[in-house]
């Protein structure tokens, strides 16, 4: 309430100093987007489509730190502001940030992922356009402060998040659009993707074992045996995806599944800027609703999806995919959703996962891939 406060009683010296006498780059845009790996994918055709229709334009984006490299090489940016909300809580934090963009001379804000620390932040480094999305699950002080924006754009169900950030270009005067995610790695990654895989016997299936969100963990498990139904079953060899912490869990897998080196564990071996070209050597990802899930979504990779507790309408691949999900079984899926994302299951048996199985998995899989890889009927 207190920031309700504040944005109120400042709103006449925002509007004049925005109006009348900040000095503005004009065509520029500055996005906000400081949501997780898989949502900053999706953004990226907002970026593709502000630069298509002003080649000129000067392209920023205020992102979480954690997602930069996902954004590092894309041709379509011309700048990158970190925002670390951990270190931004507090009046003054938010303050001296907004400072800070004022100074930077946008004209226009785009805010995709509208907590109250982007609309302040846009609102008091007065930028005199300011476009933001309207969620579907939206609190009454983010509903108030929404208010401030000069304009809105409602994210209406079940219409998926990436469409409502393309529709929002309406406002700054692009009313067309494709929705073709992209991402990019950084130069030699190709290379170095050829040299980490080089002795392994193609062709490859990846399984992202990881995940941020404690809610969407499929299990250790069911990954185990989904690998080990691979190998018996198939021709194919595994390759295990994912970060550092889960590197333990890869080396698990590769001793269950008695491979023969038909089991690769590269979790933690590769950067986010390098594994878009790992990625890109995948016959097919399985994996939950993570952000390499989406990645291979983007590179054109055809993905099986344990989505579990997510709202698949809002946000989803959009290319060759099997998703998985017990729709109708459990009333309280889905759960998750693009702006709104609990990280614990409040009943504590998430059997929305649990009920999915390695054996329905794998049956996705085989609507994937060809018949004559070696997959046994």
């Amino acid at each position: 309430m207190i920031y309700l406060f504040l944005a109120y009683i400042s709103y006449p010296f925002v509007f004049f100093i925005s109006r009348f006498f900040a000095k503005r780059d004009k065509g520029s845009v500055l996005v906000f987007q400081t949501a997780k790996i898989g949502d900053m994918i999706c953004t990226t055709p907002v970026f593709r489509e502000l630069k298509k229709a002003n080649p000129n334009a000067r392209i920023g984006v205020v992102i979480d730190p954690v997602t930069e490299p996902v954004v590092r090489h894309n041709p379509y940016i011309d700048e990158i502001i970190l925002f670390d909300r951990a270190a931004g809580r507090g009046v003054m934090a938010k303050v001296r940030f907004a400072r800070e963009l004022y100074r930077k001379g946008y004209s226009s804000a785009l805010i995709l992922m509208p907590n109250t620390a982007n609309i302040l932040c846009a609102y008091w480094a007065m930028i005199p356009v300011r476009v933001a999305v309207f969620p579907d699950y939206a609190g009454a002080t983010q509903r108030r402060l929404l208010k401030l924006n000069t304009h809105i754009e409602y994210h209406i169900h079940p219409r998926m998040s990436m469409e409502t950030y393309l529709r929002s270009l309406r406002h700054l005067g692009i009313d067309k659009w494709e929705m073709d995610k992209e991402v990019y790695a950084e130069p030699g990654a190709d290379e170095k993707a050829r040299i980490i895989l080089k002795g392994a016997k193609g062709p490859f299936i990846g399984l992202a074992i990881g995940t941020g969100n404690a809610l969407k963990d499929w299990g250790k498990d069911n990954f185990l045996t989904l690998a080990g139904k691979i190998i018996d079953q198939t021709g194919y060899t595994v390759v295990l995806l994912g970060a550092d912490k889960d590197a333990a869990t890869g080396e698990e897998i590769i001793g269950y599944a008695k491979s023969e080196g038909r089991v690769v564990n590269l979790c933690g071996k590769l950067t986010l800027t390098e594994i878009p070209a790992l990625i890109k050597m995948m016959d097919l990802l399985v994996g939950v609703d993570t952000g390499l899930v989406y990645m291979a979504d983007a590179l054109g990779v055809p993905v099986v999806v344990v989505a579990g507790p997510c709202d698949m309408s809002d946000q989803r691949p959009t290319g060759s995919a099997v998703i998985l999900q017990l729709n109708g079984v459990w009333g309280c899926v889905p759960c998750s959703h693009t702006f709104k994302t609990p990280y614990d299951c409040r009943y504590g048996h998430k059997r929305c996962l649990i009920e999915i199985t390695p054996d329905d998995v794998f049956k996705g899989l085989r609507k994937i891939l060809p018949a004559d890889n070696g997959i046994k009927a």
